[in-house]
């Protein structure tokens, strides 16, 4: 009877550590399922922010071009409004370069996913912060640049230019009804020169950092 209570208690305690076994082996495949799940679910992510963030570097570069052609135009005018020339058909391209609105759609779409996910599922830290520097900062930044430049453009430039010029085309031609009139104005030699620090803080250092 001894003996066969010393085996049944054997059986009993090894029964019990397959039992455990079992459990801890099933609860680390679980566990290693949920992290390689989690894994396809971050590099689903990367590779959605990648491709946003490629279709917004496009759309950056080419707006940064227009405002480093309007920028030099502007400082073109700048220094003929000194002098006063003579009108020229050929400044009608640089009296439009102060007037017009370009705005970049920026993808944030999968960034509020991410957000909404949780940053931490991005497990590289460094990325992870690299990441939100460029929507939270740059792009803020960005943003908040063109609202600005719409204030600009439509509380100071559209009054002026619809008053004072014909044949307008944003960023590229602006007519001077009245030339003279137009060169002879310390007001609009003012905007101009506002508009040009304004342009240079608000869209070429803004597009350059976040680029």
């Amino acid at each position: 009877k001894n003996l066969m209570g010393v085996v049944n208690w054997r059986h009993a305690v090894g029964e019990l550590v397959l039992i455990v076994v079992g459990i801890l082996v099933a609860l680390a495949i679980s566990d290693w399922n949920d992290r390689r799940i989690e894994r396809v679910q971050e590099l689903a992510l990367l590779e959605e922010i990648r491709s946003a963030l490629a279709t917004d570097l496009e759309s950056l570069q080419s707006n940064l071009e227009i405002f480093n052609a309007a920028a030099d135009k502007i400082e073109r005018l700048t220094k003929l409004l000194e002098g006063k020339p003579p009108y020229d058909p050929a400044m009608d391209q640089l009296f439009g370069a102060v007037y017009g609105v370009r705005l970049t759609n920026l993808n944030t779409a999968t960034y509020e996913t991410l957000k909404s996910v949780g940053l931490q599922s991005i497990t590289d830290r460094e990325l992870r912060l690299r990441i939100a520097k460029i929507y939270d900062h740059h792009y803020e930044r960005l943003l908040g640049g063109h609202d600005i430049d719409i204030s600009i453009n439509i509380d100071l430039m559209r009054p002026y230019f619809l008053n004072h010029f014909r044949d307008l085309v944003f960023w590229k031609s602006a007519t001077p009804i009245e030339y003279d009139s137009v060169v002879n104005d310390i007001w609009f030699q003012n905007m101009v020169a506002y508009r040009l620090a304004a342009l240079r803080t608000n869209q070429l250092d803004s597009y350059a950092l976040a680029i």
